[in-house]
């Protein structure tokens, strides 16, 4: 079986040089500044799911650590977080078309792929927008900008932290070759997240090692809705000849998915024990949580290719939720009780006025 299907792959990508020679990029179908913006995905919500995590360390980092915030200081890190997280996500989607997604679908290193699966024919290099020579350009851009932009807003300790998620990002897209998992080392990624958020309220790298229950939660998390996400193409990946985990695992998928959540669910609640979280974490983040695992492994449906899709989407949403409950437990635990004061007194004068 693994003879047949490297023999395959090689005859795939034979043909697939033959074809690029052959037939190059109409210029009817170029559009560089479009094509440029979509392959760094900013077209996308995609980047939301790379600073949940970090924001998921800042306020469980605050919990574990007692540390007290005022509103600038909170603001300051969130925004750092945010624009530290889109450039490097622009720049590896640039690199990985899709470095938190599935596992064929990256732009500059498997453009040929991409052009056996009907929904990706869309995408700039497939659809001819730019060259693979001007997606490198666009490349080479974005690197200054991803370490400017993280040493100016979270300094040397988030230069440190993010130097993992650079460097797994880099060879991501290469585990596809080699493993039939790559999606864990995509949850490593997006998992490693967490550390940046974690430095950014501890200022040091002391305490990491106490975040380790959150990169494992969050780790979980990436695979459990990476496969999802994968099951849409689980019949382009094995005709193509493409090691996922979702080819691996085929009809048994729901066994492991139902496995992952509970994974997620138990270090969550590790992390949030010795974050002394409130209730509004354990009930309006933890418990809305658990119950939406248990909703998307019944939903999913191996017959319609659409359905795991769906669900990775309601992830998004679901990661987006966790995230406001989150700053929510930090706003209402961590921030000075003068700020607290000085925000009521300004919302009841903004009242009488």
């Amino acid at each position: 079986m693994g003879t047949r299907t490297n023999t395959n792959t090689v005859t795939l990508r034979k043909q697939q040089k033959d074809f690029v020679r052959a037939a190059p990029p109409t210029e009817s179908g170029r559009n560089l500044r479009k094509g440029v913006w979509q392959l760094a995905r900013l077209h996308t919500k995609e980047a939301w799911l790379c600073w949940y995590p970090a924001v998921w360390g800042l306020c469980l980092s605050a919990g574990t650590q007692d540390i007290r915030l005022d509103i600038s200081q909170m603001a300051k890190i969130l925004f750092g977080i945010w624009s530290s997280v889109t450039v490097t996500h622009c720049a590896f989607c640039t690199w990985d078309a899709t470095p938190q997604l599935t596992v064929i679908h990256s732009d500059i290193c498997d453009v040929e792929f991409d052009k056996q699966v009907e929904r990706c024919k869309v995408r700039p290099l497939p659809a001819g927008m730019l060259t693979v020579e001007e997606a490198y350009v666009a490349l080479l851009a974005w690197l200054p900008v991803v370490f400017g932009v993280t040493y100016l807003t979270l300094g040397d300790a988030g230069m440190w932290t993010f130097a993992p998620v650079w460097v797994l990002s880099t060879i991501y897209p290469f585990m596809k070759r080699v493993t039939s998992f790559p999606q864990i080392v995509l949850g490593a990624i997006i998992g490693a997240a967490v550390f940046p958020g974690w430095a950014s309220a501890t200022g040091d790298l002391a305490t990491l090692s106490q975040g380790l229950p959150l990169f494992f939660a969050t780790a979980s998390w990436v695979v459990y809705f990476d496969l999802f996400y994968a099951e849409q193409d689980r019949p382009d990946d094995i005709k193509a000849g493409v090691k996922s985990l979702a080819v691996l695992l085929g009809d048994h998928v729901h066994f492991f998915l139902a496995f992952l959540g509970v994974l997620q669910v138990g270090f969550f609640t590790l992390t949030g024990l010795r974050a002394q979280m409130s209730p509004v974490f354990w009930v309006l983040g933890l418990g809305v949580w658990a119950v939406n695992v248990i909703w998307h492994v019944v939903s999913l449906d191996l017959n319609n290719r659409k359905s795991g899709g769906k669900i990775f989407k309601a992830n998004i949403m679901l990661g987006l939720y966790m995230t406001v409950i989150s700053v929510l437990e930090l706003a209402v635990s961590r921030l000075s009780m003068s700020d607290l004061r000085h925000m009521g007194q300004s919302l009841i004068g903004m009242h009488v006025s």
